[in-house]
């Protein structure tokens, strides 16, 4: 295989120069208001849980916001919400430990998917999480045919599984966002790499530096 021939594919619907989309993920919101009484802050640990909660209310814009990395940061702003704090770990056992160090006896809201790769409340033990889930991911069928050879950046457990529901993995190589992602890969290739930073643009530069070797 001759990686200068290499398709990029981004297992969603996020538009980035260079790369084409093959969305086998979809996102169902499952609720229709959200308790935001008692809450000091908001956790999002996604950009689609604050999309998603942006169509259900416009009231958490009032709340400020801890965003798991950059692009989740980015999605707060965008949307007109209040940046408290911003992690850059792309890692939620770490976010959760850097949020009981820097704070003590706040109360949390997790806006969360229904599965999530990291349990928050089992690392904050000085501060209140409450959880509310308000999102599914769920298997869909992309459009179009993947072309191999390819690239194929991965960026959660759930783009793993379902990928592999519509294809074999040979004659791809598999770029995992982050340790969860790449653990669930393992089970499917050995072909895997990962970026130094667990995030889309990383992946993204990643792939393109693999086209150029």
């Amino acid at each position: 295989m001759k990686s200068e021939k290499f398709k990029i594919y981004l297992l969603n619907n996020e538009k980035y120069e260079g790369v084409e989309n093959y969305p086998v993920i979809s996102f169902s919101p499952l609720i229709s208001s959200i308790d935001l009484n008692e809450v000091d802050y908001l956790i999002f640990t996604s950009k689609n849980a604050v999309r998603i909660t942006d169509s259900i209310t416009n009231k958490w814009k009032k709340i400020p916001s801890i965003a798991i990395g950059k692009a989740t940061a980015n999605e707060i702003q965008k949307l007109g919400g209040i940046i408290e704090y911003q992690s850059n770990s792309g890692y939620g056992e770490k976010l959760a430990k850097e949020i009981d160090k820097i704070y003590n006896n706040k109360i949390f809201l997790w806006l969360r998917p229904k599965k999530v790769v990291t349990n928050l409340n089992e690392y904050i033990k000085n501060n209140t999480l409450k959880e509310q889930v308000i999102y599914e991911t769920k298997c869909s069928n992309p459009k179009k045919e993947l072309k191999k050879p390819s690239i194929v950046i991965f960026t959660s457990p759930s783009t793993v599984k379902c990928f592999a529901k519509l294809n074999i993995f040979n004659d791809i190589i598999a770029i995992a966002i982050g340790k969860k992602t790449k653990k669930v890969l393992e089970k499917y290739t050995e072909n895997i790499k990962t970026p130094q930073t667990p995030s889309i643009n990383e992946c993204i530069k990643l792939a393109k530096k693999l086209n150029l070797v």
